[in-house]
């Protein structure tokens, strides 16, 4: 399988925002809320920081403790919307245990033009209309990657493994649009892959799709993430698909730059508004 690289279309489109930003005169501000101590949110976040800093943006990062309140986040969330310096708000999932119950209300206290992951019940149910202000940067990457590598979309036969919120059921409307033919399933079997165009796999367990469940000249983009034998891997065996005819989008080094390469442009676009 030809692989793709993530990391080189996230530079591009990195590259290309930066170019249009400096042209607009804008330098976008990312307010980024960190609760917790999730070693794994610092890297994220310093992942993101390091994105903002690509494209000409500026950052600010929000370190709120282990034990903040369900009121204090609010506050700080209801403080950051009524900020015209601020264009875009996220807030680093996951949030500690005691918070958890209210991650909805958090998400959906975050005003819609500042949603910039599009992770807010607003944004998902204006999906539906067709009228999001911004969709979920996952589910644009991969249609990023569909629109290169499998157009034209109409009539492919695509098939979602999983049922996230902010990768599979967007996913599903936008392909639905796209005039696809879209199965959903929500744990992987191989005959799934049979006749199938395109293949996005979110939920499974490492490394469990072979090259014997892969169509030749399909797509196949891998959005699991696994810590395996003390390296990161997907869902997809890369090894076994590597004589199958067709692309694949990996892990590592697929779906995580690219999501952030469209967190930067949701972010461009939510200073362009203003």
């Amino acid at each position: 399988m030809e692989v793709i690289s993530g990391k080189a279309i996230a530079d591009e489109i990195k590259a290309g925002l930066k170019e249009s930003n400096a042209q607009a005169g804008i330098c976008p501000c990312l307010a980024l809320i960190d609760v917790g101590d999730n070693q794994e949110n610092s890297l994220y976040i310093g992942l993101k920081k390091k994105a903002i800093d690509a494209i000409g943006g500026n950052a600010r990062i929000i370190k709120l403790s282990e034990d903040t309140k369900r009121e204090d986040l609010l506050e700080e969330i209801k403080n950051l919307n009524q900020d015209k310096e601020v264009n875009g708000i996220l807030l680093q999932l996951p949030i500690p245990e005691t918070l958890e119950p209210f991650r909805e209300e958090f998400l959906e206290a975050i005003a819609p033009n500042k949603d910039v992951d599009g992770f807010g019940p607003n944004n998902r149910g204006r999906l539906m209309g067709g009228e999001p202000s911004f969709i979920s940067c996952a589910a644009l990457a991969c249609m990023d990657i569909c629109h290169r590598y499998m157009s034209p979309l109409a009539k492919k036969k695509v098939l979602l493994v999983g049922d996230s919120f902010d990768v599979i059921q967007p996913l599903a409307l936008m392909f639905m649009e796209e005039l696809c033919e879209v199965t959903i399933i929500p744990q992987y079997y191989p005959d799934a892959m049979d006749d199938i165009d395109i293949a996005i796999v979110e939920k499974g367990t490492p490394l469990m799709v072979k090259n014997q469940s892969v169509k030749a000249g399909g797509l196949l983009i891998d959005a699991g993430f696994h810590w395996f034998q003390d390296r990161t891997v997907g869902n997809v065996d890369r090894d076994s698909v590597a004589g199958v005819e067709g692309y694949l989008l990996p892990v590592p080094g697929g779906m995580g730059p690219l999501l952030i390469a469209h967190l930067m442009r949701n972010l461009s676009q939510a200073a362009r508004k203003g």
